[in-house]
């Protein structure tokens, strides 16, 4: 697997699930703030093709499709990780603690007491709230670092109250533009304006002291090919330019070693998504009872789950000419609570940060990458 990176040059455009067309209120296209896999996935293999020889006529569109492409895993600044915040974290403040109000309250599977009862299906628990607070704002990134630390503490420790220096990062600045449509004879149409909102590739602002802030969003990717392709290429819409770097090893983050002992001797297994899943059950990945894609020897049973609002993806097939049919995703920071029989030691290896998707194809597209813990 190759590792690259790939950076903005203009800003860039990441089509959210809403439709676009020129009935009023809907000229209007809004930016994700992550690219899902799919339009990573769909970038690497058009840049792939040709400085490969594929023949696009003929079998090009079946060698992209089974080109693997995992990614992508977001960086800010200068190569440093940052992944979406696990959904069995919460954060809030605390407003009686003067020192350090911001708190974390860790969400753990509750044993349903014996003359109780839920309405969960096939008996999987809830998880239990300690604290009736209102969530914080702007913690919907983590840097991997403490998404380290988080997923080798089994009860949270450490997180609460808060480290004074716990980054909140937020999501990237969005840019708008204004763009009317072009008639046949060259000349603007009267009333035909729309509007992109693209996410900017390098953040330039000042904050609340009035120093100037300067960072840059980057994808990091792997791609099962050593096929070399340096250089510019369209990502996302509107063929916005993004430039494709040589990665190194070291760019794609590998499970810390006093986490992987840990996880080797594990009963009961965290799994988070770094990238957006699709499962066939839903929310329910389908191999659950068994072994996660790619993993033998191990029974992960699932006791319960975090699992944010669906999201919807869709797009464009260029071989069938017409729009793809809307497939519902599980977000990325969606935590899953299994208790595990056999060897564990796997997921610290081969299984992390592999895609965990049900079908094959969506796998190869990099849907569903995860990383593990305890509880």
């Amino acid at each position: 697997m190759q590792t690259i990176r790939l950076r903005g040059v203009d800003p860039l455009l990441f089509r959210d699930g809403r439709p676009f067309a020129a009935e009023l209120g809907a000229q209007r296209a809004d930016s994700l703030p992550v690219p899902y896999p799919g339009v990573i996935a769909g970038a690497v293999r058009t840049a792939v093709g040709p400085a490969a020889g594929w023949k696009w006529e003929t079998d090009g569109p079946t060698k992209a499709l089974a080109l693997d492409v995992h990614g992508p895993v977001v960086c800010i600044g200068d190569g440093k990780p940052v992944v979406a915040a696990p959904a069995d974290a919460v954060i809030y403040k605390k407003d009686n603690e003067k020192k350090n109000p911001l708190q974390c309250m860790c969400l753990r599977p509750r044993e349903v007491p014996t003359d109780s009862g839920c309405n969960m299906p096939d008996g999987l628990r809830p998880v239990e709230v300690t604290n009736e607070e209102k969530p914080e704002r702007g913690y919907s990134m983590w840097l991997w670092c403490d998404l380290e630390k988080w997923l080798a503490e089994p009860t949270g420790a450490g997180f609460d109250p808060l480290p004074e220096d716990f980054c909140n990062i937020g999501l990237p600045a969005v840019e708008e533009r204004t763009h009317v449509q072009i008639g046949p004879n060259g000349i603007s149409e009267d009333g035909m304006l729309f509007t992109t909102a693209s996410v900017v590739p390098l953040e330039r602002r000042r904050d609340k002291d009035g120093k100037k802030i300067e960072r840059d969003w980057s994808y990091v990717v792997r791609v099962a090919s050593d096929t070399d392709i340096r250089g510019p290429l369209f990502l996302g819409g509107e063929r916005r330019v993004a430039i494709a770097e040589t990665g190194t090893p070291t760019d794609w983050p590998a499970c810390p070693d006093d986490l992987n002992q840990k996880l080797a001797s594990a009963r009961r297994i965290r799994m988070i998504l770094v990238t957006p899943a699709i499962f066939s059950g839903g929310w329910r990945p389908g191999w659950a009872g068994g072994a996660p894609p790619g993993v033998s020897g191990l029974k992960l049973t699932l006791v319960s789950a975090c699992v944010p609002r669906r999201e919807a993806v869709s797009g464009w097939d260029y071989a069938k000419r017409e729009p793809k049919a809307v497939r519902w995703l599980v977000p990325a920071g969606s935590v899953f609570f299994f208790e595990a029989e056999g060897d564990t030691s796997a997921l610290a290896s081969s299984a992390w940060l592999a895609p965990v998707s049900d079908n094959d194809q969506d796998r190869r597209d990099g849907y569903g990458l995860a990383v593990w813990g305890m509880w």
